[in-house]
């Protein structure tokens, strides 16, 4: 029975100690450090930005996170935090989109129970999305046929932009259906 018992405490030390230095090893190996421009050469099309979208960053509300019912992150933040919602994800595609040169912008859009931040690109004289981790090609030729085709119950939308000062979207124009 002694045996047994030093055994199992030489295999549970062995056990602990190659765990230990695992995580010792993968805390010597640092982190990729993203920015936005040395993202853009890695991210050339819309797909390759909402996979990189679904690969590296979780869902999480702003009051889970920061204890507010809206606080935008920078695309920075984004990238070192890992979590967000749905405007942080397409602040970060729309600046990932403009440092590649492409046409893009914010919109909020919302209805009787929504509210949801895209990002809108124009690709071919027709406007699409990204919307969270998904590209969405609608082919639509004014924001307003694009908005209706996302969500056909729409009762108003606005092109945003970030405010640094209150860390939240402030709107360049409001639509209405």
């Amino acid at each position: 029975m002694k045996n047994v018992t030093k055994i199992l405490f030489v295999v549970c030390a062995t056990l602990s100690f190659l765990a230990v230095s695992q995580e010792a090893k993968a805390a010597a190996i640092p982190a990729p450090t993203y920015s936005v421009q040395n993202l853009a050469t890695q991210l050339a099309t819309p797909e390759e930005i909402a996979r990189f979208i679904f690969r590296h960053f979780s869902v999480e509300s702003d009051q889970q996170q920061f204890g507010k019912e809206e606080f935008w992150q920078t695309p920075e933040e984004l990238l070192s935090n890992g979590k967000g919602d749905c405007e942080d994800f397409a602040f970060f595609a729309n600046s990932v989109l403009k440092a590649n040169g492409v046409s893009s912008f914010l919109v909020n859009v919302y209805g009787k129970k929504f509210a949801h931040t895209l990002c809108v690109f124009q690709e071919n004289g027709s406007f699409h999305v990204i919307d969270g981790d998904e590209v969405k090609r609608y082919e639509a030729k004014s924001l307003e046929e694009l908005f209706s085709m996302i969500y056909h119950h729409w009762e108003s939308a606005q092109l945003v932009t970030y405010s640094s000062e209150n860390k939240n979207g402030r709107v360049l124009k409001t639509f209405r259906k």
